[in-house]
């Protein structure tokens, strides 16, 4: 139906992934808007229990493939199940696969695309999202010109959504048409490298410390890498830092790297400058540790610590320790 929300549903392992957990209550949210119901497009290991989707938020589901096979061969037929379900819009992950089947989606559909996004709404019968530009200084407002062609794809960035706990019910499942692949039918993955398992989901942690030019080796990151582990966290770093081999690329946080969105954000030994902002920007607790006390990370961080973070990094990893009991 028009007011029908989508979203991509990725599987791995046999099970949602996170992203797709959280675009079930980002569709379920915006179908209560507009209106219509949530519905999923699953694919991946796994896809074929898309019925468990129902306790995330989903009202259906379309399998589009349950085989380990490159995300990308299923673009032809999600275009084929968007078609047919003609929704208002159609929420992707801000991954990897998310990327490629959106790009490859609006191709395919002639479609208006936005993204990477924040936040996500139906108003006035309109999808509107906000996205960060000009390097994170304006806030911009999104939405299809009159007359675009439905569904809108929208690309949104992690934790933009909160997953559903303790949910029930079970979504309508049917399995996609078969249809022409595509282009995109013939992917193969011709070489794989497994990321390490410290970078694999750093746009997905909920806690992220972050080093900059401050921690000043990568024998300093280590300092970092305990406390992340005693906070359960992940690791990141600035340009600055991945510029100078203390870390992996994969690590990068700004506007050259990743975009993260996490519940707190530990900057120690960070500036702060406008691009290394842009990627953390919409974190919901910022805590920044810095000798500078005109650190430009000092004027948006919530609690802004003047001092040498090897001073005080290792007590507050004792502490947190100490009150877990470990």
């Amino acid at each position: 139906m028009a007011n029908d929300i989508a979203f991509l549903a990725e599987y791995a392992d046999g099970a949602p992934s996170r992203s797709a957990l959280e675009l079930a209550a980002g569709a379920a949210e915006l179908a209560e808007q507009s209106g219509g119901e949530p519905v999923a497009l699953a694919y991946g290991p796994g896809a074929a229990d898309a019925a468990a989707l129902g306790a995330a938020g989903a009202a259906r589901a379309v399998v589009l493939g349950d085989a380990a096979a490159p995300a990308i061969t299923c673009a032809g037929a999600a275009a084929a199940a968007l078609s047919e379900i003609a929704p208002m819009a159609v929420l992707a992950p801000a991954t990897p696969n998310g990327r490629d089947l959106a790009a490859a989606l609006i191709g395919l559909l002639n479609v208006p695309g936005f993204g990477p996004v924040r936040a996500v709404r139906v108003e006035d019968g309109r999808v509107r999202s906000e996205q960060a530009t000009l390097q994170g200084t304006v806030i911009t407002v999104s939405e299809p010109a009159d007359g675009a062609p439905q569904p809108a794809v929208v690309l949104v960035l992690p934790s933009t959504f909160t997953p559903r706990e303790g949910g029930s019910g079970k979504a309508t499942v049917t399995p996609a048409k078969a249809g022409d692949a595509g282009p995109f039918g013939a992917a193969r993955v011709v070489e794989s490298h497994p990321a390490d398992a410290k970078v694999a989901n750093l746009e997905e942690a909920s806690i992220i410390v972050a080093g900059g030019r401050g921690v000043g080796s990568a024998d300093g990151f280590a300092t970092l890498e305990e406390l992340a582990a005693a906070l359960g966290g992940a690791v990141g770093a600035s340009r600055a830092a991945a510029d100078a081999g203390w870390v992996p690329y994969q690590l990068q946080i700004g506007q050259t790297g990743k975009v993260v969105k996490p519940a707190l954000y530990v900057g120690c030994g960070i500036s702060g400058a406008i691009q290394h902002r842009v990627g953390m920007q919409t974190a919901e607790n910022v805590l920044a540790i810095n000798k500078d006390p005109d650190a430009p990370i000092g004027e948006f961080a919530d609690l802004f610590v003047v001092g040498d973070l090897f001073a005080i990094v290792p007590k507050l990893t004792a502490e947190i320790r100490r009150r877990k009991g470990t």
